[in-house]
């Protein structure tokens, strides 16, 4: 019964943007209507020149205003004709591209729109609705356009910055095209298939990092402070001469093939070019349906994996990230840009447990989450906890503890005003609340045994 009812106010919603006007228009035929009954009400005196006088400015007026509004109505036809004869011919070239977001401006999630070709009524606008990730639909918006010299252009390029709740790659499906006149009274509505995606991305915030060092020489081209151990292959063997250590003779192969051979040892190098960054995604936990680990606690520890990848950059090496999922595949040149995508589009999961993902011989820094399997989190530690920089990530962080005095506002004085309201609201009554909160716990504790373990928060 709910989902019936779901589906006919969407199917009424759907319908509505199909209306060919405008509240404008509905405002402006109310108060016409009003007024015209108001003039004609007027006592006048049958015969007199005003009579005749008001009669003709009244009769003017109308014939003014429809003139007007027919100039509106035929320039947006005119543009909309256009526009579906060229639909038709297949002639219609419609791009979404993401844009590099500028850091300082936070709160924006921009795209970068193309559409040729395309007339935009005379004096009038061209608005926009997208449909995305197959149900949803943003609202109508106009984009901000860059100074086009020429008065006649058939293309339509702007940006758009639109506030999304999620840090991931969202896909359309359709774009509605809205024709609009200089007064905004019609509004006819044309959609067009569309098969673009584009990417909300995590900004850079500033968080309490600390010191890491590749365990693998690749090039040796950049020294580190700090000598490291750089491990031989186990699979390498030389044949024994005289200089060498009696202790790394290798006994087994000698009982086998009766040949004296030796490992090669290992060395200590102090160059290296490369950090090995691993952000596990795993969780130990059920979290389908749940919204608050969907949406605030992933766009957080996407915030804070992408912040601690430019603070590890900000020290001179080269920062290789590794992920745990499939990453769909792009035409994205820059490498940079290339892993905020990667940080961008990845989800939770249970598929890829931590033991699985980390290769410790080359990991240099390991980021986990308040979601991480506590036990296999010690077993690393316990084996590599001196070597690799652990970095935990307390999700609770991003929504603050709620008191006894907000539960007396929410229940007596006010409802939710914003989506964190309503998420810390949520959260206080998730049956995982307690067992996250015993996780990060335990966390926490495994991980003060060692320096090298740092707990990752961003400083506000």
């Amino acid at each position: 019964m709910n989902q019936t009812i779901k589906n006919v106010k969407l199917a009424l919603r759907q319908i509505g943007f199909y209306i060919p006007f405008t509240w404008y228009f509905v405002l402006f035929a109310i108060a016409a209507g009003i007024g015209t009954f108001w003039l004609k009400a007027q006592e006048k005196i049958p015969g007199s020149a005003f009579t005749d006088i008001f009669a003709l400015l009244f009769r003017f007026a109308v014939c003014f205003v429809l003139l007007i509004l027919a100039l509106a109505f035929v320039s947006v036809t005119f543009s909309l004709i256009y526009f579906i004869w060229k639909k038709n011919k297949k002639g219609i070239d419609f791009r979404i591209t993401t844009p590099i977001v500028n850091e300082t401006e936070k709160d924006k999630q921009p795209i970068d729109i193309y559409l040729h070709p395309i007339l935009k009524p005379f004096l009038g606008f061209i608005k926009l609705r997208l449909k995305y990730d197959k149900t949803h639909y943003s609202q109508k918006f106009y984009l901000v356009k860059p100074v086009v010299k020429s008065f006649f252009n058939t293309t339509l390029t702007g940006r758009y910055n639109w506030s999304l709740p999620e840090i991931k790659e969202y896909r359309t499906e359709k774009v509605i095209l809205y024709f609009e006149d200089f007064f905004q009274f019609f509004s006819f509505a044309v959609p067009l298939d569309s098969n673009g995606s584009f990417y909300t991305q995590p900004v850079f915030q500033a968080s309490k990092m600390t010191n890491a060092f590749p365990r693998k020489t690749e090039e040796t081209s950049t020294r580190i402070e700090e000598i490291k151990k750089v491990e031989g292959e186990h699979i390498n063997y030389k044949n024994f001469e005289s200089n060498d250590d009696v202790r790394r003779i290798v006994w087994k192969i000698y009982a086998k093939n009766k040949e004296l051979v030796v490992r090669v040892p290992e060395i200590l190098d102090p160059y290296a070019s490369h950090i090995y960054l691993y952000a596990s995604y795993f969780s130990a936990f059920e979290f389908s349906g749940n919204e608050v680990l969907e949406i605030p606690f992933l766009n957080y520890y996407k915030t804070l994996c992408w912040s601690a990848y430019k603070q590890l950059q900000q020290k001179g090496l080269e920062v290789r990230y590794v992920t745990d999922q499939t990453i769909p595949q792009t035409q994205i040149s820059n490498e940079e840009e290339q892993i905020k995508y990667n940080i961008s589009v990845c989800n939770w999961h249970r598929d890829k447990e931590l033991k699985e993902y980390i290769k410790p011989k080359d990991a240099s820094v390991v980021i986990i989450s308040s979601l991480s399997d506590a036990e296999q989190v010690s077993q690393l530690l316990e084996q590599f906890g001196n070597e690799i920089s652990f970095i935990f990530v307390p999700l609770t962080d991003c929504l603050n503890k709620q008191h006894l005095g907000d539960w007396l506002q929410w229940i007596f004085v006010q409802q939710e005003k914003d989506a964190i309201a309503t998420y810390k609201t949520n959260w206080s009554l998730s049956l995982l609340r307690v067992k996250i909160n015993r996780n990060e716990k335990l966390l926490k504790q495994i991980l003060g045994q060692y320096d090298k373990s740092k707990v990752l928060k961003k400083i506000s």
